[in-house]
Order: structure tokens, then C-alpha cells, then sequence
């Protein structure tokens, strides 16, 4: 193992809002405007995630810096152009919505934090558990305001017309993220500070 790297723990920055900014708060503000595009999102942040805890287990901190960013960007880009071809398969009008460069953002973010001299150590048995909370976050995070946005700003959910129609059409703006990604972000925030008290 690297012993540069810090052996203290990273839970507290698990489990800060701003964190998600590392799952791609660009996809959150920018993408989740719809339910189907929250769902999509997830289902490859959930594969992302999972790549980056795997080849961080490999990994073991041996690789010197410059071939880190080789090593993780590359399945990062697979991963989701995969998954932009299967979803363009599957949905040709969430693909086009989405807009799959912005899961790329994602794995930036996500591969900076992996990768710079002073990454938080991740022992290969934590490292997949940590990446399924980092992923839920994001989750728990982008499926509300997806749905929130679509049911606001459509009147469907999932595209199903419901039973009224307020037509804010302001909620397919950026916007609208940001203020519902703020009111959520400052709900994480009290309620993890609620935890530690």
C-alpha cells in the first residue's frame, strides 16, 4: 500500500452534502429533469461507482500518479459509452435528453478525487461498500429531483399525464436544479448533523 496516502478515515466525507459534487452534481442540475433521466443516471453512477471501488481493490496504491488517470479514466469511458449505446437502444428519447457526455463529468469528478496525492486511504475491503454509499447519495439525491422537476414541469411522471397539469415550465431550466439541489443539500446537511449530535 501507498503510505502516503492518508489512513484516516474518510466517512465524514462520505457523508458531507458537498461530496456529491464528486458523483456529479453537473448530471443533477444540468440532466435530472425527468424521472427516466434520474433513473438512467443512477443505474450509471451505480456502475461507475462500482468500477472505481474495483479498480481501486487492484490497484492497492502501487501505481505511480500520471498512470493513475490512464488506469481509471479508461473504464470510465467504456463504462459509459456502454452504457449510452444500450440506453440509446433502449429509450433513443432519455439518451437524447441526457445528453451522455454529462455521466463523463461525473467520472471526472469522481476519478480526480480518486487520483490526486492527498486521496483518503480506502482499504479493498471498504472500498466497494464506500462506493455504494457514495452512489446512494447521489441516488437519494437526483431521483427526487428528477421526479419533483418532471411532475412540476410536465405534469407526468414517468411520462404518464397526471391528474393535473401545473405547467411550470421553468423547472426544465438549470435553474430549477440548482434551488431544488440546494434545498437538498441543506436537508442532508441538518439531518447528518442531527446524526452526530
Amino acid at each position: 500500500m501507498n503510505s502516503k496516502r492518508h489512513s484516516k478515515t474518510d466517512d465524514h466525507a462520505l457523508t458531507h452534502p458537498m461530496l456529491l459534487h464528486g458523483a456529479g452534481i453537473a448530471t443533477i442540475v444540468a440532466a435530472c429533469t425527468s424521472a427516466a433521466n434520474s433513473l438512467a443516471l443512477s443505474v450509471i453512477m451505480l456502475l461507475l461507482c462500482s468500477g472505481m471501488a474495483l479498480i481501486y481493490i487492484f490497484e492497492k496504491g502501487e501505481y505511480i500518479q500520471p498512470m493513475l488517470s490512464v488506469l481509471y479514466f479508461v473504464p470510465a469511458a467504456f463504462i459509459v459509452c456502454g452504457c449510452g449505446f444500450v440506453l440509446n437502444n433502449v429509450s433513443s428519447a432519455t439518451s437524447s435528453g441526457l445528453g451522455m457526455y454529462l455521466p463523463l463529468l461525473a467520472a471526472d469528478a469522481l476519478v480526480l478525487a480518486r487520483v490526486q496525492p492527498d486521496a483518503p486511504f480506502v482499504s479493498p475491503s471498504d472500498a466497494l461498500p464506500k462506493a455504494i454509499r457514495l452512489w446512494w447519495l447521489y441516488a437519494a439525491t437526483a431521483l427526487p429531483i428528477g421526479l419533483l422537476r418532471e411532475m412540476l414541469g410536465r405534469g407526468t411522471v414517468f411520462g404518464h399525464r397526471l391528474f393535473f397539469n401545473p405547467a411550470v415550465g421553468g423547472m426544465n431550466l438549470p435553474f430549477a436544479g440548482f434551488i431544488l439541489l440546494g434545498f437538498a443539500l441543506a436537508i442532508c446537511s441538518l439531518l447528518s448533523h442531527r446524526g452526530s449530535e
